[in-house]
């Protein structure tokens, strides 16, 4: 399926999306956001199956988690502020490559 790693991408960005709610929800006091995160986990959890079916767990895995800390930085420095080591940028750039290669 051509369509995997795109499934992967999405799968990662809903599951920072649900995170980025979860905080939202002040340990589930504000249940909106909160009942929002649950539910954005159970559909990236259902794309990350969908992709498995052609993709090697070891590779849907690292995506997963590559896209997951890469969004969550720049969404950490947009929204929180928070500031990036040189080396924490060449750690996300390496890891971004690495992806790729695991693609190939």
């Amino acid at each position: 399926m051509k369509a995997a790693p795109l499934l992967l991408v999405l799968a990662a960005v809903l599951d920072v999306a649900a995170n980025a709610l979860l905080k939202r929800s002040d340990g589930f006091r504000q249940w909106v956001p909160g009942v929002l995160a649950l539910l954005l986990v159970v559909v990236a959890f259902g794309l990350l199956g969908i992709a498995l079916h052609s993709v090697p767990l070891t590779t849907a895995y690292a995506t997963w988690g590559a896209v997951g800390l890469v969004l969550t930085a720049l969404l950490s420095r947009t929204l929180d502020g928070t500031r990036l080591t040189a080396g924490a940028w060449l750690g996300l750039f390496l890891m971004t490559g690495s992806v790729l290669v695991l693609h190939r």
